[in-house]
């Protein structure tokens, strides 16, 4: 029988096939959709996260800026508010400093806001002349005595539209008066419109597909891409508010133009404040071009044609996605090497034939070198310190080893440091060695911080040792003593009494010299009484020096007051005293006849600093743990108690004691306590 396919069965099957075409296309484009969205939102969220970390960098690079600025021309106006007090300055010599340094204007006014010396030479028929100007209105505040500095800042020139950059100072208090320096900003300005963040926005709304970028707050647009006119406010649109509130990254899909778009926000903050909101518009243009495309052809093509053109729409979108990671790779990198630079920790970067490719401004600092004369050479020639043992760490670092990792002692410029060092191996495409980065982090603040922290948890463990045991033992020995006491009193033997005698004497000569140990343990453990006052630094120190004075001269020591400022500190005087006076001691003691022992003090921000300096014969290292321990002394008669006592005084007044020593170079002890 012969079977015969009938048309109803064709037209059947054929409707089936193609309705699992079409359906089979139709769950393929919503997966494309999917697919190609969810790249979206991850490529711009990306896209808005490093203008966000550009505009912070930029944000905090102009404050650093600006910050130096500010610290070179107060130090300026020092210099010129000393020699004004010394009525040293005419208008030649300010012409002199003002070229010298880079300065445009040195303008001088007296107590009443009259300029009085500048600079300046005036140009034939200017507005201000050669006569005197008054500024009373604007240095009201240091004429006034409120304030010893002024920063003025940024400001527009009064008689042309450069900008300037000023800051003034008071004169020396007996004269009355200010000091102000202005610098042109022009290179500042100029500076700051290449770095700001109007200037990122409009590099990165060059990319294709990029409609617009803006930063706005609740006030309006703060930036923006130019091809922006309008766009909604922040207040009334739930999604804008919502995203104002949280550090993520949102999308939605928007209108622009009276067209669809994909739009991404993020809010940038900047110091824990909120600057504004981020908002950057993608066009969905090519994303609507592959939907239609992708719904001709359900219907002429077939399934493996279908599957082909995805294929090479992958193809293309994966193109497109090596690019776009391709210019964000190289702006990254751009970033990092402008974030390596302004690390905290010393950054060195050697290449393969080890020499030195960057040279970061936190390791300028720490080596007292500059990068422009370390670049091109290697760590032998940093001559401030020995770096042959990283050369070592690399030379012998397994291939499998990519980090290496430790803590060691560093000696700069005869300074030591506590510095952790990482050495870090990069590799180019071919998989060969391109790069070492070495990584050092100064951590001998923290150190000390550490060493501190021991201190006063041994101290308040000794202390409530001290006390336990002194409160358990005191009682039973005064029994003791009791008992020793009738017993030479009331007891005579008939045999052996001198031995009697010599026995209980030894016996109440024991218990009273354990009762002076428990007494020292209690007066030890007892929280110190601090009566805090305002006393005058020099009268302070000048007092302690003449304590000393006596003695030094008896044993022909040189003690010397190398400070005499005048301030005052909120403390306990006598506590201090105490204090300074165990130190000092320890230092005569260590001291050789002709040895120097100098007394130090300043005042540094909120703090005065102390500095007791010996050349004596230095500490040993075994013993540098120690030496603030309670009982520990290395000398045949003391009794342990004077360094620990002046470091629990030093501790209740709210400061921290350190110290530095070196064999046969003497010592030093330094002090911190808040004024």
């Amino acid at each position: 029988m012969k079977f015969k396919l009938r048309p109803i069965v064709v037209i059947t099957i054929s409707i089936v096939i193609g309705v699992v075409m079409i359906t089979s296309s139709y769950f393929e484009l919503q997966q494309s959709r999917k697919e190609i969205f969810h790249l979206l939102n991850e490529e711009s969220k990306s896209l808005i996260e490093t203008i966000s970390l550009s505009s912070v960098n930029t944000l905090n690079s102009s404050i650093e800026l600006e910050s130096l600025i500010t610290k070179r021309l107060l130090n300026n106006a020092y210099l010129i508010k000393t020699l004004d007090s010394l009525h040293l300055l005419n208008q030649k010599k300010l012409i002199e400093i003002a070229r010298e340094n880079d300065l445009y204007r040195i303008n001088i006014f007296n107590k009443n806001g009259d300029r009085i010396l500048s600079n300046r030479i005036p140009e034939p028929g200017h507005i201000h002349g050669p006569d005197a100007i008054n500024r009373y209105d604007e240095l009201s505040s240091i004429l006034d005595g409120e304030t010893d500095e002024l920063i003025i800042g940024l400001k527009e020139a009064e008689f042309s539209d450069e900008q300037r950059f000023a800051i003034a100072v008071a004169r020396a208090k007996n004269i009355g008066g200010a000091i102000v320096i202005n610098l042109d900003a022009k290179d500042f300005v100029e500076f700051r419109k290449k770095i700001g963040i109007g200037k990122i926005i409009r590099d990165m709304s060059d990319n294709e597909g990029l409609l617009y970028i803006i930063l706005q707050d609740s006030a309006g647009v703060i930036a923006a891409s130019q091809n922006i006119n309008t766009i909604g406010s922040i207040e009334g649109d739930d999604f804008l508010s919502n995203a104002f509130n949280y550090d993520s990254a949102f999308s939605r899909i928007n209108s622009f133009n009276n067209a669809e778009i994909f739009e991404v926000v993020k809010r940038l903050k900047f110091e824990d404040e909120v600057v504004g909101l981020f908002r950057i518009g993608l066009s969905l243009n090519e994303v609507n071009l592959v939907e239609e495309r992708m719904q001709r052809r359900m219907i002429i093509i077939s399934l493996i044609l279908a599957a082909i053109s995805i294929i090479v729409l992958s193809i293309v979108f994966t193109a497109q996605n090596l690019k776009t990671v391709s210019n964000e790779f190289s702006k990254f990198k751009s970033l990092t090497g402008s974030v390596l630079q302004n690390m905290d920790e010393s950054v060195i970067v050697i290449n393969k034939n080890k020499e030195i490719v960057l040279f970061n401004i936190s390791a300028e600092k720490l080596f007292q070198k500059k990068s422009s004369k370390i670049l091109g050479k290697t760590l032998n020639d940093i001559s401030s310190a020995n770096l042959s043992f990283i050369n070592e760490l690399i030379a012998n670092q397994s291939t499998e080893a990519d980090s290496i990792y430790l803590e060691n002692a560093l000696e700069i410029s005869k300074m030591a440091y506590s510095v952790i060092i990482s050495v870090t191996k990069n590799y180019d495409e071919s998989g060969n060695i391109e790069n070492y980065i070495i990584v050092i982090k100064d951590i001998t603040d923290f150190k000390k911080l550490e060493e501190q922290s021991k201190r006063n948890e041994k101290l308040t463990a000794m202390g409530e040792l001290a006390s336990g045991v002194a409160h358990e033992i005191r009682n039973p020995i005064n029994a003791i003593g009791m008992i020793a006491q009738r017993l030479s009193k009331e007891f005579n033997p008939q045999d052996n009494k001198e031995e009697y005698s010599s026995i209980t004497n030894l016996l109440k000569n024991e218990v009273a010299r354990i009762n002076k140990i428990t007494t020292q343990f209690l007066n030890y453990a007892k929280p110190l009484a601090v009566n805090k006052t305002s006393i005058n630094s020099y009268e302070f120190f000048k007092d302690i020096h003449r304590l000393f004075v006596t003695q030094a001269e008896t044993k022909k020591i040189n003690f010397e007051l190398e400070s005499s400022e005048n301030f005052f500190v909120h403390t306990d005087p006598d506590l201090l005293k105490q204090a300074l006076m165990n130190i000092i001691q320890n230092g005569f003691d260590a001291l050789r006849e002709n040895g120097t022992l100098s007394l130090n003090y300043l005042k540094e921000n909120e703090d005065m600093i102390i500095e007791i300096k010996d050349t004596g014969i230095g500490i040993p290292e075994e013993y540098h743990s120690k030496i603030f321990d309670l009982y520990f002394s290395t000398k045949k008669e003391g009794n342990g108690l004077g360094l620990s006592i002046s470091q629990k005084i030093i501790s209740q007044l709210g400061g921290n004691i350190s110290f530095k020593t070196k064999s046969g170079e003497g010592t030093t002890f330094k002090i911190k306590i808040p004024l």
